[in-house]
């Protein structure tokens, strides 16, 4: 409806990389050319390092694109296996015979007689490996240390992307990869103000408006306040500039004011990237993170002291699989901000709460290799209509669709993980969730699962897809109001066996 608004072609905003739209301002456009510049000059190794959003996949696609025709690129966008898994798949992308028993093949030997192949043919082959950090440390020492050591004889260059965390796994192999450069490589920055002014002009003009129309489109204070918000990440800046286009057309206004943009699109995102930057840190500084701890332990002792270690309500603080039972001090709980929305308590990072409203705290819905974060299914009251929905009548219907959704986990399908939930009150949250008008439209859409244990955990899954493409472009084209849990597309079969573990 907006598009039509604002007489545009396609959604200016929309989430999925695009390499017909590249900013090349923020020195993106540069650090693209001085990779290609690398592929050519045979540089065996080069990072790609940029936070969560930065926009690592959209420069690697750019990349690709633009290799004259002679260069070979394996691209991996899901390097979370082990060493032969990978060669597997570059060997294969390289012409191995798929039929051939794999698990007998030397998949590092079957690697440099394919690579050995291309070169006599003056051939070149580019390996980029997108979300690197999910690379076991195992396997990325034997990458390094393997192939990149030979890579000026086999013709071949290894592009890693991916965020600080690789950077620190790749200090702690320096030591026992001296032949290879690891420190070559480039960090995306934050778009400043003025960038983010020039993203936003950008982006609407490749979407049909002209240069007359797209300097009034967004006005200042609106540019002002989604930088504020997003803090120069390109994924946020794309939420609440495809949001604000939304609700300006709702009211009827051919410019995005201030009032328009609703920083609470991106606050998850937010606290997601800081809760990165924090364990980025961490991991990199070993002499911080001993004294975090033990400062952890010192106030930690200090409350339970202060406390008599009675009179308290338990939490349970989940880290790295083990459980810590921790008696804080009895206190009172918050008052609600407005009518039916509950207020988040302060609490020990990792515990679901039920609120009086019926919105659980709930646990992050985690992919491979990220970082957690604390979200909360918030929801508003129930209006009149949505209270006449029989919510339970719904949670069964849909507990019970499972079965079908369960069965493309042999057909090797795909779906989209939206959230988990781990409460005593996570089926009433769930219940009450899909009362709501915008969950009750795509309620058909949802799955849920059960994991035994104490408290129940609650999945939510969203969709049955025939591929991993299919998935990430639904997960992409997603309301705002569903990307805020950040979704992400998984095997049913890998689903199924969370629910199992």
């Amino acid at each position: 409806m907006y598009l039509e608004h604002f007489q545009l072609t396609h959604s200016p905003f929309r989430e999925e990389p695009d390499p017909e739209v590249f900013f090349p301002g923020a020195r993106r456009e540069e650090v693209c050319q001085s990779l290609i510049l690398d592929v050519l000059a045979g540089r065996p190794l080069v990072k790609l390092i940029g936070r969560e959003g930065s926009g690592k996949t959209l420069i690697c696609q750019v990349v690709i694109d633009r290799l004259p025709a002679e260069y070979k690129v394996v691209y991996i966008d899901n390097p979370a296996g082990a060493f032969d898994d990978l060669l597997r798949i570059a060997c294969l992308d390289l012409g191995m015979n798929p039929s051939m028993k794999h698990d007998s093949v030397n998949f590092l030997e079957e690697l440099r007689n394919l690579l050995e192949k291309r070169r006599a043919q003056k051939k070149k082959t580019v390996l980029i490996i997108d979300e690197a950090e999910k690379m076991f440390l195992a396997t990325l020492e034997r990458l390094v240390r393997h192939i990149g050591e030979q890579s000026d004889i086999l013709g071949l260059t290894i592009i890693l992307a991916g965020r600080p965390g690789l950077d620190a796994n790749l200090e702690q192999l320096s030591a026992f990869c001296n032949n290879v450069d690891i420190q070559a490589g480039y960090f995306l920055e934050p778009l400043t103000e003025s960038e983010t002014r020039q993203y936003l002009r950008y982006r609407l003009h490749a979407a049909g408006v002209s240069h007359d129309q797209h300097d009034d489109i967004f006005t200042e204070g609106a540019v002002a306040k989604i930088f504020s918000s997003a803090q120069g990440n390109l994924r946020l800046i794309n939420i609440l500039a495809e949001e604000s286009l939304q609700i300006s057309c709702e009211e009827k206004s051919f410019m995005v004011l201030l009032d328009h943009v609703d920083p609470e699109a991106s606050e998850d995102d937010k606290i997601e990237n800081r809760v990165i930057e924090v364990y980025d840190l961490l991991r990199q500084n070993k002499l911080v993170a001993g004294a975090l701890v033990a400062a952890a332990v010192l106030v930690l002792s200090i409350g339970i002291l202060l406390s008599g270690g009675n009179g308290g309500k338990k939490a349970e603080v989940s880290r790295s699989g083990q459980s810590i039972q921790v008696i804080p001090p009895p206190q009172s709980p918050p008052p609600s901000t407005q009518a039916g929305t509950a207020g988040v308590a302060s609490q020990p990072a990792g515990q679901p709460e039920a609120q009086s409203d019926g919105s659980i705290q709930t646990n992050p819905l985690e992919s491979p290799g990220t970082q957690s974060s604390e979200t909360a299914l918030s929801l508003p009251a129930l209006s009149q209509e949505e209270a006449q929905r029989d919510g339970d009548k719904l949670f069964r219907e849909r507990r019970g669709a499972s079965a079908t959704w369960l069965a493309g986990a042999y057909r090797g399908l795909y779906t989209i993980q939206l959230m988990m939930l781990s409460s005593e009150q996570a089926q009433a949250g769930i219940t009450r969730m899909l009362m709501q008008d915008d969950y009750y439209k795509l309620h058909e859409q949802f799955y849920i699962l059960r994991k035994k244990g104490n408290p129940p955990t609650f999945f939510v899954f969203y969709g049955i897809y025939d591929s991993m493409d299919t998935a990430r472009e639904a997960r992409n084209s997603m309301p705002v109001f569903l990307r805020k849990h950040h979704p992400y597309p998984l095997a049913i079969s890998d689903a199924l066996k969370k629910t199992e573990d």
